[in-house]
């Protein structure tokens, strides 16, 4: 009887043991990885962090980590999920309704650029919307007239409603967020929107009193060029998060004015004019 009932004890032991060793199991960014590089589905991963305790790094760091090792969306969405509390769902398509938060940048979100900011630890996406020139002037015809060997040049310019955006920022260096279109590979024939930051350039605008503009094209007597001026030209460095994400930065901080980014194939078909061009538009102005 009494080694019955000590049998019966370390059984009982084992057990309570075994439970707390498995209550003390968390699943990790690294376990996910590695789960992820063995070859495992994504709805296998998803069911083990629905299951699972779990101690995730879902700063956007710790996303961007994930991303580069080739963690799926899905799952990184279902990270993200329990870290919160929340439940674990499957998310949306790429540029379909946002899920997880909206405030993270490696949440789903849809098409667009999107303003990024953090303050006192609070994230912020904010999404920036577009402006489109309904007009344009030409300037400089008397300056050519009088300027010997017809050198002077006349400037056509497109411009935008207003002296200012509706979005403006203190950052002097902001951080912006693409949500393209991947699935064209870059031809945009599947839904018309850009796959690439390449297919934006970053301009500042020269303010006047009612509206913002920026020269498309210059001519003299002697011939012409279009295009967008190099001084209203702003440089950007794209990072590649996969799945149409892009991180885009200016290249040097931006002075205080106004800013935009143009979409480079909208427009009509005669590029000098600039109707019909589409910027998504902001200000930096550093002062309260």
């Amino acid at each position: 009887m009494k080694n019955i009932l000590a049998v019966l004890m370390l059984a009982a032991i084992l057990g309570v043991a075994a439970v707390s060793t498995f209550a003390q199991e968390k699943l990790t960014n690294a376990e996910v990885i590695s789960l992820t590089k063995a070859g495992l589905a994504s709805s296998v991963i998803v069911e083990k962090i629905r299951t699972s305790s779990t101690d995730f790094d879902t700063s956007t760091n710790g996303l961007i980590a994930l991303k580069q090792a080739g963690v799926a969306d899905d799952v990184v969405a279902a990270m993200v999920t329990a870290k919160s509390g929340g439940s674990t769902q499957t998310p949306a398509t790429p540029g379909g309704e946002p899920s997880g938060d909206p405030n993270d940048p490696m949440s789903k979100h849809g098409h667009g650029i999107y303003l990024y900011t953090e303050e006192d630890g609070a994230r912020k996406m904010t999404q920036l919307q577009p402006s489109m020139s309904a007009q344009n002037r030409t300037g400089g015809q008397f300056t050519a007239s009088i300027t010997p060997f017809g050198l002077g040049k006349v400037k056509t310019k497109t411009n935008l409603p207003g002296r200012n955006a509706a979005i403006q920022i203190k950052e002097t260096s902001p951080v912006f967020y693409f949500y393209l279109d991947a699935s064209s590979g870059g031809l945009n024939t599947s839904s018309g929107i850009p796959s690439s930051p390449n297919e934006f350039t970053l301009v500042r605008f020269n303010q006047r009193s009612d509206n913002r503009e920026v020269t498309i094209a210059k001519s003299n007597s002697w011939g012409g060029k279009g295009g967008l001026s190099d001084e209203y030209v702003v440089g950007l460095t794209a990072e590649s998060l996969g799945n149409g994400v892009y991180k885009v930065t200016p290249t040097s901080p931006l002075k205080k004015g106004e800013y935009g980014f143009m979409m480079l194939n909208s427009g009509n078909s005669n590029t000098s004019a600039g109707v019909g061009s589409k910027f998504f538009d902001f200000g930096v102005n550093m002062t309260p």
